[in-house]
């Protein structure tokens, strides 16, 4: 009865201890196919300055957190860890950075867009303004 106890727990605790949080970079095709499912979980974050957004507009649905603002901290803590969230910026250099800082954060699913924007764009796919 003992070792069935022990077994029990070890399933328990190694099913629960196996949940760790994701990191994907995914390219401009992974990201149309991720935003076409109309995953109503999805958090998709715009790290660009708002004149960058201004000149090429972003994704459909897309929240602004301006990587180089100093409320970007504050601002990623509003975000939902249990919830799918994609991250873009320009070409990848922020969206990297910021990738890395929520999973350390224990965001369970981030996928990080690159070579983000100017990618999006050179594939000839819209925005919206």
């Amino acid at each position: 009865m003992k070792l069935l106890s022990v077994i029990a727990f070890s399933l328990l605790f190694g099913t629960i201890g196996c949940t760790q949080p994701v990191l994907k970079k995914i390219g401009v095709k992974e990201a149309q196919t991720l935003l076409s499912t109309k995953n109503s979980d999805l958090q998709i974050v715009d790290l660009r300055t708002p004149g960058e957004i201004a000149q090429t507009g972003s994704l459909p649905g897309a929240e602004f957190i301006d990587f180089t603002a100093p409320s970007f901290q504050n601002k990623v803590k509003q975000l939902d860890k249990k919830r799918p969230v994609l991250l873009y910026c320009a070409v990848g250099g922020r969206s990297a950075e910021a990738a890395k800082m929520l999973h350390q954060q224990k965001f369970q699913l981030v996928y990080e867009m690159s070579p983000g924007m100017n990618g999006w764009l050179a594939a000839g796919n819209k925005t919206s303004k």
